[in-house]
């Protein structure tokens, strides 16, 4: 009978066993059944792992898969969040900021970018006793909940004897400790010392410094244990009251101290010469705009000096842009156009801009081309304009001498008119006056020219401007006409202004010099004005030129 109902009680078990699980759950027999089923379900997945590898692989692969996937695209979208905002700043100021620290200290830009986006924190920090195992004091972030410390400690402690009993094995001069240690997200640091032991939890990548600073609170935390007034020698203290070591392991003050002293360290092996180099870029470039500043300036104010002496013209105003040039003004109609004489003295790309009205000049050099204009002197007919007054000199048939003393009063400018110069063309000096026109405009375009100093380049030319000024001495003494000559001395562009003016004062002697020698009075002779203006530019020719005084003195070709 006894085996019969046994028998009877294992066949009705499978349809008997759902509902005692049921009764199971209920009260107290949740707890034991999951005790009752922790060994036998252990050693079950244990021999599945080992003899069905493939088919625990295929049960868990549609929880973990996704899981894996999710969490990887977390961190990687975290970390394309922070790249992508690097990227983005890589022109700003503090991309700019960063490149320049990566050239100063040899660092890479990318792990530059990395060391400041990437941070770290600090969650948890503990202070352990070697000994007990106990936490003497501990520290947690204040949006973080608290850990059970005491679970912690020993976790630790347990695995610090096994990696000391494992890797040590057992000697004491060859004891193992354990450094560091991954739990879940968190990566824990330990820092050991004769008493006591730090643990920390931080998330990211910390700077090596942290572990230097540990190092140093783990030292302040042994002199705290290490005070006999506190208490703490001969047991554990109330290490979790107490300001000064709360201050101590305090995980802000540590972050920044970590921080600053990284900051520290990156900034020492400091490369000087990117330095130097940017310097001596910046003072190039310096010393290149003040350059092209001061030749522009210098060729603006050639201009300006050339402008203030041009014949017919009143500058009101001369502005100046790298590039371009405005001139407004009064000239008038008889003038020559100042452009010209503008582009010569300034860059071939320079804007040259005028802005100019018409009005009446007084100069000598515009009256007399408005005279020549008005009055149209037959060619035996000379004019020239001096202060104001108009000289005529020359022949001509009466009626024409008549016009020409009518009409020369009437033309603008003229103060006075000087026609004691004039002869009717039957006169017996007539051929005289005429040959003393005639060598007058010869002078005006003869030239001694020298290759250096006052070194003849064309004897010839020398002669012939000597036998001109004997000749007009002879027929000044025929027509009882006084004759003075001046001697002007000229030079080219090269040279300051100051050799410059002593050649042209060298040419001009050695030229009155020669003439004296040829017979010529010396009280007669004298040297020219020696000064470059514009209205009379003594610079393109090495020559010497001559001019009579009191008669018109002809521009140079």
């Amino acid at each position: 009978m006894r085996m019969a109902a046994l028998e009877a009680a294992r066949s009705a078990l499978p349809e008997e066993l759902p509902l005692l699980l049921q009764q199971s759950q209920l009260g107290d027999g949740r707890r034991k059944l999951s005790q009752a089923l922790v060994l036998p379900l252990t050693d079950a997945l244990g021999r599945a792992a080992q003899e069905q590898r493939q088919g625990v692989v295929d049960a868990l692969f549609p929880v973990i898969g996704p899981a894996i996937r999710k969490a990887i695209a977390e961190s990687l979208r975290d970390f394309t969040e922070g790249f992508n905002r690097a990227l983005e700043s890589s022109f700003t100021p503090r991309g700019l900021r960063w490149r320049l620290e990566s050239w100063r200290t040899g660092i890479p830009y990318v792990q530059v970018v990395l060391r400041h986006n990437l941070r770290f924190r600090l969650d948890h920090l503990f202070l352990i006793d070697r000994a007990s195992g106990l936490v003497l004091a501990r520290q947690s972030a204040a949006d973080l909940p608290d850990l059970d410390a005491d679970a912690i400690a020993g976790m630790l402690t347990a695995i610090g004897d096994f990696v000391r009993d494992s890797v040590g094995g057992g000697s004491e001069e060859n004891t193992g400790t354990l450094d560091s240690v991954s739990v879940g997200e968190h990566l824990v640091w330990v820092e050991h010392g004769p008493r006591a032991s730090f643990a920390v939890f931080l998330r990211g990548v910390a700077p090596a410094a942290l572990r230097l600073i540990l190092r140093q609170r783990l030292e302040q935390a042994h002199a705290w244990l290490s005070d006999p007034l506190r208490g703490a020698s001969a047991g554990v203290p109330d290490a979790g009251t107490d300001p000064q070591l709360q201050e101590t392991l305090g995980l802000q003050r540590l972050e920044l101290a970590a921080a600053a002293d990284s900051a520290a360290r990156d900034g020492a092996p400091v490369r000087r010469w990117p330095l130097l180099l940017i310097g001596a870029v910046l003072l190039a470039l310096l010393g290149a705009w003040f350059w092209r500043d001061w030749q522009w300036q210098r060729r603006v104010d050639a201009v300006a000096q050339r402008l203030a002496d041009w014949p017919g013209l009143h500058v009101e105003e001369l502005s100046s842009e790298h590039g371009q040039l405005l001139l407004r003004g009064l000239i008038d109609a008889d003038a020559s156009s100042p452009r010209t004489a503008m582009a010569e003295l300034l860059p071939d790309d320079v804007d040259i801009r005028t802005d100019l009205r018409g009005y009446l000049s007084s100069d000598d050099a515009i009256v007399q081309r408005r005279a020549q204009r008005q009055l149209q002197p037959p060619e035996g007919v000379h004019l020239a304009v001096r202060q104001g007054v108009l000289h005529l000199r020359g022949e001509a048939a009466a009626d024409v001498l008549a016009r020409l003393r009518q009409q020369a009063g009437w033309v603008a400018g003229v103060a006075r008119v000087d026609a004691s110069g004039l002869g009717e063309s039957n006169d017996a000096q007539a051929p005289l006056r005429a040959e003393w026109e005639g060598l007058l405009q010869q002078l005006a375009r003869q030239h001694v020219y020298f290759v250096r100093e006052v070194e003849l380049a064309d004897a010839a030319a020398a002669a012939a401007l000597q036998a001109n000024a004997l000749r007009l001495v002879e027929l000044g003494r025929l027509l009882q006409r006084p004759v003075a000559f001046t001697c002007h001395g000229h030079n080219d562009e090269p040279g300051t202004a100051t050799i410059n003016q002593r050649l042209r004062e060298s040419r001009a002697r050695w030229l009155c010099d020669r003439l004296a020698a040829a017979g010529i009075d010396p009280a007669s002779l004298q040297v020219g004005r020696t000064e470059a203006t514009p209205a009379q530019p003594m610079i393109q020719y090495r020559a010497a030129s001559l001019s009579l005084d009191g008669a018109h003195q002809g521009e140079m070709e």
